[in-house]
C-alpha cells in the first residue's frame, strides 16, 4: 500500500503540487482570517445609545461611556428649540459599531445663519425677490413707493436701514422691498402736455 501510495507520488509530480499548493492555500487563508479577526476586533462591538433630545454636553459624556467618539457634522437653527440640542445622529440608535467609532451630530444652532447681500441695484421686483429667496430669505414685504419705475426696486432695507453689497444679514430676517408704484393714466397724460406745453409757440420761434 506504502509502495502504491509512493508511486503515485513519483508518477503524478505535477498533481501532488497542485494539492500541496491548494492545502497551503487553505492553511494561510484560515490563518489569515484568525489574523484579520484579532486586529479588527471581531465579535468585540458597541450598541450605538439614543442621544437625540440631550445637550451636546450630554451626548458626549453618554457616548464617551459606551466608548464611543463625538463630532458635529451640522447645525440648524430652530427657534422652537434649546440651542445646542441633538436632533440627529448618524449612526442611528442602537446600531452596532466599532469601539471608538464617531457618531455625527446635528444640533440645533445658538444663532441663525447669516447671507450676504449681492449688488441689487436696478433690478426688478422679481429679480429681487427671487435674490433673496435664493440666499433662503424667505420673509419679505414689499411696499409701493412713488416712482415712475414701475416695479423697479428702489431700495432693501433690514430693521428700517438700507441694506447695501457686501451687508451680512441672518437668514431669518424681514427684509422690505420698496419698489416704484409707476405714474397712473391721468399722470402720464399731464405729464405729456406738460412735455407739450415747453414746446415753443411758431411765432415764438426764431425764423431769422
Amino acid at each position: 500500500m506504502e509502495t502504491n501510495k509512493g508511486n503515485f507520488i513519483k508518477q503524478h509530480p505535477v498533481v501532488m503540487n497542485i494539492l500541496y499548493i491548494i492545502v497551503t492555500a487553505i492553511i494561510l487563508s484560515w490563518l489569515a482570517s484568525l489574523f484579520l479577526d484579532f486586529w479588527t476586533d471581531h465579535g468585540d462591538e458597541r450598541i450605538v445609545p439614543n442621544v437625540k433630545g440631550l445637550s451636546y454636553s450630554q451626548a458626549e459624556s453618554v457616548l464617551k461611556v459606551a466608548d464611543l467618539t463625538v463630532e458635529i457634522s451640522d447645525s440648524v437653527y430652530d427657534s422652537a428649540a434649546k440651542p445646542g440640542t441633538v436632533i440627529e445622529q448618524s449612526p442611528h440608535k442602537n446600531a452596532k459599531v466599532k469601539p471608538g467609532r464617531i457618531v455625527y451630530l446635528t444640533i440645533v444652532a445658538f444663532s441663525p445663519k447669516t447671507v450676504t447681500i449681492p449688488d441689487i441695484s436696478n433690478v426688478s421686483l422679481r429679480q429681487a425677490q427671487s435674490i433673496f429667496e435664493g440666499l433662503g430669505i424667505k420673509k419679505i414685504k414689499v411696499v409701493e413707493v412713488e416712482s415712475e419705475y414701475q416695479d423697479l426696486l428702489l431700495s432693501a432695507k433690514y430693521n428700517g436701514l438700507p441694506l447695501s453689497a457686501g451687508a451680512r444679514i441672518p437668514v431669518t430676517a424681514t427684509i422690505t422691498l420698496e419698489v416704484g408704484k409707476g405714474l397712473s393714466m391721468d399722470e402720464l397724460d399731464s405729464l405729456s402736455m406738460d412735455s407739450l406745453s415747453e414746446i415753443p409757440a411758431p411765432d415764438e420761434l426764431d425764423l431769422e
